[in-house]
């Protein structure tokens, strides 16, 4: 009894490994596990934050982002190269934060039309950011602009990036 239990056991294992749909049951199961592991992790919720720019005036032509990190946590950033604003104007920052990514949206108002002397710099204090290292892509949708950046938020840290 014993060896016709062993012997429809070989027969049925035999059976099995050389009929087409062993074969393709086993590259759905395949399919499946590969599926899921390349299925990309969840980020997380997105989190919106609208931030003013002090506007100033630095004489300073060159069209980008400087970001230093302060001993407080907080980065501040400032836009420099900033035409067509003035007094009555205003420049404006949309943050969109996901996990350790950061997509920054400017946005400009350029305000009344005067002779006075026009702003070229604003600046923002970003006070959400941890102690961690962060991807920033920065867009300007007025003038068309972009850049992109890695910061790890350490007191003393200061990166500047030129706007293309």
């Amino acid at each position: 009894m014993y060896s016709e239990t062993v012997s429809e056991i070989h027969n049925f294992a035999f059976m099995s490994f050389n009929s087409i749909e062993f074969y393709i049951i086993a590259a759905m199961v395949a399919a499946a596990v590969v599926a899921f592991a390349s299925k990309p992790s969840r980020k997380g919720v997105a989190r919106t934050i609208l931030q003013p720019g002090a506007l100033s005036h630095s004489g300073l032509e060159e069209k980008s982002i400087q970001l230093t990190c302060n001993d407080d946590g907080t980065v501040i950033l400032i836009r420099h190269g900033i035409e067509g604003v003035n007094k009555d104007g205003a420049v404006s920052i949309a943050i969109t934060v996901i996990a350790f990514d950061i997509t920054i949206e400017e946005r400009i108002v350029p305000g009344r039309i005067t002779d006075d002397v026009y702003p070229d710099t604003a600046t923002f204090t970003l006070d959400f950011m941890a102690e961690e290292r962060y991807h920033i892509s920065y867009h300007s949708e007025t003038t068309g602009l972009f850049t992109a950046t890695t910061i790890h938020n350490r007191p003393g840290i200061h990166i500047t990036k030129h706007l293309q």
